[in-house]
């Protein structure tokens, strides 16, 4: 299953669920700012919600900053099926 654009709420519920916190007020204009904290420090990744859906890079992006791809041991299903 390859990665797919999403609405916002679903991304939001499935990084939750990876213990990823979302902070509407620090994104800059129409963002929102994901963050999570790992022994390395705290990562954050900023997306934009003017569109009806997250585009698709920016939810490869996501999976990528916060660890949640194949390589990272979260396969594409487990990832979407949350």
């Amino acid at each position: 299953m390859p990665d797919r654009s999403l609405k916002m709420n679903e991304l939001k519920a499935i990084l939750r669920s990876y213990g990823v916190e979302c902070d509407e007020s620090k994104g800059k204009g129409s963002h929102v700012l994901f963050q999570k904290k790992f022994p390395d420090g705290v990562f954050s990744y900023p997306v934009p919600t003017h569109n009806k859906e997250v585009l698709i890079c920016y939810v490869r992006g996501c999976r990528k900053k916060f660890r949640l791809r194949p390589e990272d041991g979260v396969s594409d299903k487990d990832f979407y099926e949350r």
